[in-house]
């Protein structure tokens, strides 16, 4: 269900691969928009879709020896074919529709971004459900109707259909850090849920604060 991580691996061009269908998130809040470029249906680059806020409209990639990978450039220069890549990450075999991720990457000397990937399926992510993704180190909490969850460190939790609302299909949306070996309250709001979209809490960490911040993106697309 889940891919995450960097992985830099020496393609010279953009190669003959398996096809998926993507929706990409660039979350950078000290860089919100940046000009990338993936390898298209036919497997030359071309530039990827982003959007300042919310998941972008669907866009067909190839995956070179199934790998999404993200380059500065719509061009590669064969004799350093790793100087304008971005990031690239494996994505899981048989994904056919994806959600991507895409992050600033702490490691220096590395590609400047990671990418986190997220089946977007109707079966593996249905209509009614929502996603936690924990993007900071910390444990993490989330509790929502009759669910009550933990996160751990960079990964994503699934929250069930939530059937305990009220009468406007509200529930309580709470989330919490670990201090210690108490939870503590970050952020607590009613939030809606319905049978017709899904919602993706990310948890980021901004430089110099200390509390987590929540993004909150609202999915209302309809199923492929």
């Amino acid at each position: 269900m889940l891919a995450a991580g960097l992985s830099v691996t020496a393609f010279a061009q953009p190669e003959a691969g398996a096809k998926v269908r993507i929706r990409a998130v660039l979350h950078d809040p000290m860089k919100p928009f940046a000009e990338m470029y993936v390898a298209d249906a036919m497997g030359k680059l071309e530039r990827l879709n982003l959007a300042m806020e919310g998941l972008t409209e669907p866009q067909t990639v190839t995956l070179p020896k199934g790998v999404l990978m993200l380059y500065s450039s719509s061009t590669i220069d064969a004799t350093k074919p790793l100087a304008n890549l971005l990031a690239s990450a494996a994505v899981p075999e048989g994904v056919k529709q994806a959600i991507v991720f895409i992050l600033p990457a702490a490691d220096e000397g590395k590609a400047p971004y990671k990418i986190m990937v997220l089946n977007d399926s109707a079966a593996a992510f249905p209509r009614g459900e929502s996603r936690v993704i924990n993007l900071t180190r910390l444990p993490l909490a989330v509790r929502v109707g009759e669910h009550s969850l933990e996160v751990a460190p960079a990964k994503i939790v699934a929250v069930p259909r939530v059937t305990k609302l009220n009468a406007t299909n509200q529930a309580q949306t709470s989330f919490y850090r670990k201090a210690d070996k108490e939870w503590v309250l970050l952020s607590e709001r009613p939030m809606q849920f319905t049978a017709t979209l899904r919602n993706l809490f990310l948890i980021y960490l901004m430089p110099n604060v200390e509390a987590p911040q929540i993004r909150t993106l609202i999915d209302t697309s309809l199923p492929q």
